[in-house]
């Protein structure tokens, strides 16, 4: 892990003249490698003149003043860059590429310092903002001591790379703080979780009930120093068998509560709450993820070659979504020449795989939305667009009245909307306190709900369920 000390200057180079033309999207300056260079070796302005060509007052006033300040921006951060301060800044992100480096050739149950890496890690690539969520979540698990954290948001909008980012990290601030950090995948089945979890851990069984494996688990987390990662926990509400799907919960609730210092991190395209049932009581937090911040995302659409005004209108209309952008800026060059304009000139919207195969789960699988939810969401797509203003509660409660045909409870419509909120599915707004909130949908919900390209939007069960379903 000390290897990036012996990188030298050249090189380093290389490294920031990357993450500069990512931030800014041009590569460095001659007049600023030649600063840099000499501020390195610990020169004065007069001696890297000296060896230049250049004049010393030009480096001093007008080179180093706006080079430091961008520098402080790209990767400073937090903390100004300064001539004095340049070295080990450079070191500091030389060690973050070298990290990178080593992490994208770990395989499974390898060793990074003491730390075994077990499972499917995913490969981080690029890799835009999420400053302020990663710094609360290192906060939660090393300062709150949280056993527990669940983070969850639409298909699409980047759990799982933050996930994977925030163990990078932590890795890199302190190869040695666990003695093992495991990934575990949810594919299409949850059914092997504990087998899973039992060879990750090295844990010998010999036909031991689910109770006894879950004991032996709890075990392990009380002897050792671990963090567990489960990504796609929302399949486990896909299953059918309710005392298999409890005895997963039983785990999951024993592991937040359970007398330990590990921390078990959940991404979840539902709140736990639905997919656990007791989790009121539970030290439990938890993260909505919401898109990426503008300058983030226009980070990211510069990177992809995409520039321009427009590009501030394709990151609202995908509201930060990075798996959105970075779909739509590949078609905008296969299609429109890498021409945001002409893509906004033919007027399209398109939804990208990810968050088009969350909205087919959730139109698509029984149980997951109710009828109610359902018709407020067809509601707001109807009677909303990008340009007019969102809906009060009230609104919406009326026009249930009316397009059901049957008197909703309130408490039933305010459970609905409140779930719907909760899984990012619409999107609320709020001037003052004092107001009554409002309603609309993203751009690309709303397209998907008046396509409806499977017909499973208004797939309804009986008006007796219905009525059933809205009963105080």
């Amino acid at each position: 892990m000390e290897s990036y000390k012996n990188l030298d200057i050249d090189k380093i180079l290389e490294i920031l003249d990357e993450r500069v033309l990512q931030h800014t999207g041009r590569h460095l300056l001659k007049s600023e490698r030649v600063l840099i260079k000499g501020s390195w070796y610990g020169r004065d302005y007069k001696e890297i003149a000296s060896n230049s060509g250049y004049n010393a007052d030009y480096l001093h006033r007008e080179v180093a003043r706006q080079l430091w300040a961008m520098l402080s921006e790209v990767i400073g951060d937090g903390t100004p860059v300064k001539k004095i301060s340049l070295k080990p800044a450079l070191l500091k992100l030389a060690k973050k590429n070298y990290f990178k480096l080593e992490v994208s050739k770990l395989d499974n149950n390898c060793l990074v310092g003491k730390t075994r890496i077990y499972g499917e890690l995913p490969k981080i690539g690029s890799f835009y903002g999420r400053e302020r969520e990663i710094s609360k979540l290192k906060n939660q698990i090393h300062v709150l001591k949280r056993r527990c954290i669940v983070i969850t948001g639409v298909g699409g909008i980047g759990k799982t790379s933050l996930a994977a980012k925030l163990l990078e990290e932590i890795l890199l601030e302190n190869p040695n703080v666990y003695k093992d950090i495991v990934w575990i995948k949810i594919h299409s089945s949850v059914d092997n979780l504990f087998t899973k979890l039992i060879n990750a851990f090295d844990i010998e069984i010999d036909n031991e009930s689910i109770e006894n494996q879950t004991l032996l688990l709890l075990k392990y987390f009380q002897l050792h120093r671990l963090l567990l990662v489960v990504d796609g926990f929302e399949k486990l509400g896909q299953i059918a068998n309710f005392e298999k799907r409890l005895e997963y919960e039983k785990l999951f609730i024993q592991l937040s509560e359970g007398n330990h210092e590990n921390c078990t991190i959940i991404t979840s395209q539902l709140p736990l709450e639905e997919v656990i049932y007791a989790t009121k009581n539970l030290p439990i937090d938890s993260l909505r993820l919401e898109g990426l911040e503008e300058r983030a995302a226009m980070r990211m659409l510069n990177e992809k070659g995409l520039w321009g005004k427009e590009c501030k209108e394709l990151i609202k209309m995908h509201r930060g979504n990075p798996s959105e952008l970075e779909e739509a800026a590949d078609r905008i060059h296969r299609l429109f020449g890498g021409s945001v304009k002409t893509f906004f000139d033919y007027r399209t919207t398109v939804i990208g795989q990810l968050l088009q195969s969350m909205l087919h789960q959730q139109f698509g699988q029984p149980g997951l939305l109710s009828d109610v939810q359902r018709e407020i969401m067809i509601y707001l797509a109807e009677s909303t667009s990008e340009s007019s203003p969102p809906i009060q509660f009230y609104n919406i409660i009326e026009a249930l009245k009316k397009q059901i045909g049957l008197e909703v409870s309130i408490a039933e419509a305010i459970r609905a909307i409140e779930i719907l909120e909760q899984r990012s599915l619409v999107e609320t707004y709020r001037k003052s306190g004092k107001q009554e909130v409002s309603y609309s949908l993203q751009p690309l919900i709303r397209k998907y709900i008046l396509v409806d390209p499977f017909n499973l939007v208004r797939r309804k069960t009986s008006v007796l369920q219905i009525s059933n379903s809205i009963q105080e």
